[in-house]
């Protein structure tokens, strides 16, 4: 069994797709945190896992854990602090959004309670953190995703960093 925990409007065709909003339709809609899962083969996490205070998001990834096989690999994917504030600090050339839209990524889009950003995620905490929980960091990569706005509604980019590590112990 595979999960996409934090669907909202991506879902997924071969996992169980899980949020806490109806409105997107999930398989499951609760928080995820109130479940209970075993030896699942992956979980995908995409732009949750910043919505959790320090604690709190460690009681998180300590629960993904447990319900990892040993094998079974964590994806997430988080907004990149180190280049949002980079890019802040020196605006990049175009198609990268404005400062506006990095701090936007830096803080949530605040639409709803969930919707604040509690906690900013980088390279260095990732390969300190899930080591010390279990996890075998197989890969960190830079990403964007895309708003779009303006007159021209043109596509910008805003930076992200991928996760994807191996539980490695019970």
């Amino acid at each position: 069994m595979k999960l996409n925990i934090g669907s909202g409007t991506t879902r997924l065709k071969d996992c169980v797709n899980i949020d806490i909003e109806e409105k997107y339709h999930p398989n499951i809609c609760a928080d995820f945190r109130r479940l209970s899962y075993e030896n699942i083969e992956e979980i995908q996490a995409r732009h949750i896992l910043e919505h959790f205070d320090r604690e709190e998001a460690i009681k998180v990834l300590k629960l993904w854990h447990s319900w990892l096989a040993v094998g079974g690999k964590l994806i997430i994917e988080t907004p990149d602090i180190n280049r949002i504030c980079e890019f802040i600090a020196h605006p990049p050339v175009k198609y990268w959004a404005s400062k506006e839209w990095m701090v936007r990524a830096l803080y949530g889009s605040q639409e709803a309670e969930w919707a604040f950003h509690k906690d900013g995620w980088y390279k260095e905490k990732y390969e300190k953190i899930l080591p010390e929980l279990g996890f075998k960091v197989i890969l960190i990569k830079q990403k964007h995703s895309y708003v779009r706005y303006g007159k021209t509604n043109t596509k910008y980019r805003l930076p992200n960093i991928l996760v994807i590590a191996e539980k490695i112990n019970v």
